[in-house]
């Protein structure tokens, strides 16, 4: 199970994710959606340990495999 416990991104001034919790049990599909600038890319970037948050802690299990590949 991946979770997200009290996950907080900032840049500058700009807060753009505030304490955000949530989980992902292994039988789960989801789909991430919201509209442009609004934290997607940078939740699956925190996932993947591409990008730290700001505080906030993020628990992926030892022995799961997480793909993601970026627009560009």
């Amino acid at each position: 199970m991946i979770s997200i416990n009290n996950l907080t991104v900032s840049y500058g001034g700009f807060t753009l994710l505030d304490d955000i919790n949530f989980h992902i049990s292994a039988q789960d599909r989801i789909g991430l959606v919201g509209k442009n600038g609004a934290g997607k890319s940078t939740m699956l970037k925190l996932i993947c340990g591409l990008q730290t948050p700001t505080s906030g802690r993020i628990g992926v299990p030892s022995g799961c495999t997480i793909g993601y590949l970026p627009q560009i």
